[in-house]
């Protein structure tokens, strides 16, 4: 059926005259343009109009770099060169010929019919940048199969040829910047029955693409986030509707109906996403939205070649189209792309969260801060029976695995324990403070003003220094009463010499690795807010604690009342469960991964090594406290308690300004402002502040609640460790 859109090649061979002589009067130039009238002479002279479909798809990838290849033309006699790039300089050139020369432009007229005509492009404009169906992870294998074993060749794609013709970035370059009107030109020379075969697979893309569309919208997880309405009235079952009916008849009213249906399906794509920002994401839910809106562009660029509006010539359109199509196709071959935006949305979540999080850390008056000394104390208490049950692990002897199990419970249950008793370490604020911060920039980054920023990094400072002061207080406290009660009754220190001896020398700040195990747990303390946002994120898009709530199995066995506070706990815990069973996880298990692959790695928890450093002096006594090993241990307690809280500030701070996307530029000159402000009011970052009446009251940075319960989910009223 294609075949008979073929133009009619000449019976005879294509007497090519005038000659070169004819075209160096026409253009006279150096030798170099002579060269470039020598290169495009001998290429359109060896048009192959009957050769194989191999040969003339090479003839025409020849052709392609000619025309991309770096050097202006010479231009014709008595004519001005205009100011263009080489390669739009090229195309004018080889329209200017074809114009002179029939007979060459009836050959490469041909050879441009007949590979359209015995090749499909409907792969070409559907398959480029679209996933044709399949989930982040079903996309995420192709393309890794894809770098592994090569794709079979196809001989009767158009796509492989238009990626040889365009390679890379230097083909997207040369169409973005190639003349519009040298393309419309060189279209009319070819005239318009040679394009039939691409106006038919126009069509077959434009209703596989609403095809696809529809069915993207109209996916249950999809439909659940939209506001309640009829079916028939949603604008993905109506899109392959209306693009048939343009199909079939191009008119005004076809074209108006099919813009407005395209609309419709981006704002409610739209809804979807603002849906799932608002409450939850999922990476694979927001691949599809994505997918989605290329493929409204997509199909919306089709359309406008199925039907043009006529404000501009067909061939530009087509013209972008292709520019994009090589784009995407560069695109789609990265993984890292594939994953940004569903990655960045989530991330942007996650720290949304933690920010959130974040603000119940800080304090903004004094009652708030002596709550939050008083929670840090609490934190500090418990954290005695956890450094006791490190070091009975850490000397047990166990395998390696369980010695690593063991830590990683210990930990986690002490962590929890904290949570539930309303506690706070100083060691897991940081990361969600930095968060919190991150967003108060974002709101200054767009309102311009930077005033309020020395006010905010004061009242985490000192809030923050609030939280070391009251855990490390409590736990030496705590803990020299312990191991002298324990010495007491046993008649023995809990630590025996050579073991109190080790644990002072691996405090020393530099004839160990404390510095750099410190930096390694500031990381892990980042990491461990991650996960609690992950978890938190991931608990409220699959609807645990309504599931909970509703669950039969629970009703029975607790009642349903039970059952519902059930749910209503988890919602509140999602993110501390999180981030407390994470990080007692990897603080557990990091050194016995590492000592397993031979690496000599270790954590240094400031809370937890002041205590295991205050059992270590109750074991030596009190005349081996003035030491110079002792002393450097005690240094070394502080290096990992700036090390701690520093790299987990640094790193939550620095990854919520990302997923805000902060300019670099703007993030610099807001760190000096702040460090300007800082050194006129020290005093405000580590005093706590001073009671004032309420009509004395600036309005406060954040909103706080009581420190005893820090953690707060975004539903309001309801707490989150």
């Amino acid at each position: 059926m294609l075949d008979s859109h073929i133009h009619p090649l000449p019976s005879e061979p294509v007497s090519l005259s005038p000659t070169l002589e004819h075209l160096r009067a026409l253009y006279p130039s150096s030798l170099e343009g002579e060269e470039r009238l020598r290169e495009l002479e001998a290429l359109l002279s060896s048009a192959p109009a009957r050769a194989p479909l191999a040969e003339r798809m090479e003839w025409l990838e020849e052709l392609a770099r000619w025309l991309q290849s770096p050097g202006a033309p010479p231009s014709r006699r008595g004519r001005l060169a205009p100011v263009e790039s080489a390669g739009s300089a090229r195309l004018r050139l080889l329209v200017e010929v074809l114009g002179e020369l029939p007979a060459w432009c009836e050959s490469l007229r041909g050879v441009v019919a007949s590979v359209l005509a015995e090749t499909s492009a409907l792969g070409l404009l559907t398959e480029p940048g679209l996933s044709a169906g399949r989930g982040l992870l079903g996309e995420a294998l192709t393309r890794l199969g894809r770098r592994l074993v090569p794709p079979a060749p196809d001989e009767r794609g158009l796509a492989p040829l238009v990626w040889r013709l365009f390679p890379g970035g230097e083909g997207r370059a040369w169409l973005e910047a190639v003349s519009e009107e040298h393309v419309a030109a060189l279209c009319a020379l070819l005239r318009a029955p040679t394009f039939a075969p691409l106006h038919t697979a126009v069509e077959d893309a434009v209703s596989v693409l609403a095809v696809r569309a529809s069915a993207l919208g109209l996916a249950s997880d999809v439909l659940a986030r939209l506001p309640p309405a009829p079916l028939e009235q949603s604008p993905f079952v109506r899109l392959p509707r209306v693009c048939e009916a343009l199909r079939e008849k191009v008119g005004e009213r076809e074209r108006e109906a099919c813009a407005e249906t395209l609309a419709g399906c981006r704002a409610a794509a739209q809804v979807v996403l603002s849906h799932l920002h608002a409450h939850a994401v999922d990476t694979d839910l927001v691949y599809r939205l994505e997918q989605l809106g290329h493929t409204l562009d997509r199909l919306e660029a089709l359309l406008g070649l199925l039907a043009p509006d006529g404000t501009r010539p067909t061939s530009c359109a087509a013209t972008r189209l292709l520019s994009s199509l090589v784009r995407a196709y560069a695109e789609e071959r990265s993984l890292g792309g594939l994953f940004r935006g569903g990655v960045r949305c989530i991330w942007r979540r996650i720290f949304e969260h933690t920010g959130e999080v974040g603000r119940h850390y800080i304090t903004t008056s004094e009652d708030e801060y002596h709550r939050l000394v008083t929670a840090a104390a609490g934190g500090g208490l418990l954290t005695t029976c956890t450094a006791a049950l490190k070091l009975a692990i850490t000397f047990a002897a166990l395998p390696l695995f369980f010695e690593g199990l063991a830590s990683a419970t210990n930990y986690a249950l002490s962590f929890m324990l904290i949570q539930l008793l309303g506690f706070t370490l100083a060691t897991k604020q940081p990361s969600m403070t930095g968060a919190a911060l991150a967003a108060s920039l974002d709101v200054k980054a767009r309102d311009k003003e930077l005033s309020g920023l020395v006010e905010r990094l004061a009242c985490i400072t000192r809030s923050q220094l609030a939280a070391v002061f009251g855990n490390l207080g409590a736990v030496v406290a705590t803990v020299t009463g312990v191991g002298l009660v324990l010495q007491a009754l046993r008649g023995a220190p809990l630590l025996e010499t050579h073991e109190a001896e080790y644990v002072v020398r691996s405090l020393h700040p530099f004839r160990s690795g404390t510095i750099l195990f410190a930096a390694l747990t500031g990381v892990l303390l980042w990491c461990s807010s991650v996960g609690g946002g992950w978890l938190e994120n991931w608990v409220n898009y699959r609807r645990l604690p309504e599931a909970l709530a509703r669950h039969r199995g629970l009703i029975a066995l607790l009642g349903e009342a039970r059952a519902r506070r059930l749910g209503e706990a988890l919602a509140r815990n999602a993110c501390g469960l999180g981030a407390n069973v994470s990080l007692g996880l990897l603080l557990g298990m990091t050194p016995a991964l590492g000592r397993f692959f031979g690496l000599p790695v270790d954590v240094r928890h400031v809370t937890l090594s002041a205590g295991t450093l205050t059992f270590a002096g109750t074991a030596l006594g009190p005349e081996r406290l003035m030491e110079p090993d002792f002393l450097w241990a005690v240094l070394g307690i502080a290096v990992v308690g700036v090390i701690n809280l520093g790299v987990s500030f640094s790193l939550g701070l620095s990854s919520a300004v990302r997923a805000r996307g902060l300019a670099p530029v703007g993030f610099l000159s807001l760190v000096l402002a702040v460090f300007t402000g800082g050194l006129r009011s020290l005093s405000e970052f580590v005093l706590p502040p001073r009671t004032l009446l309420p009509a004395q009251r600036p309005a406060s940075p954040y909103a706080v609640r009581s420190a005893a319960r820090p953690c707060s989910s975004l539903r309001g009223g309801q707490e989150n460790g």
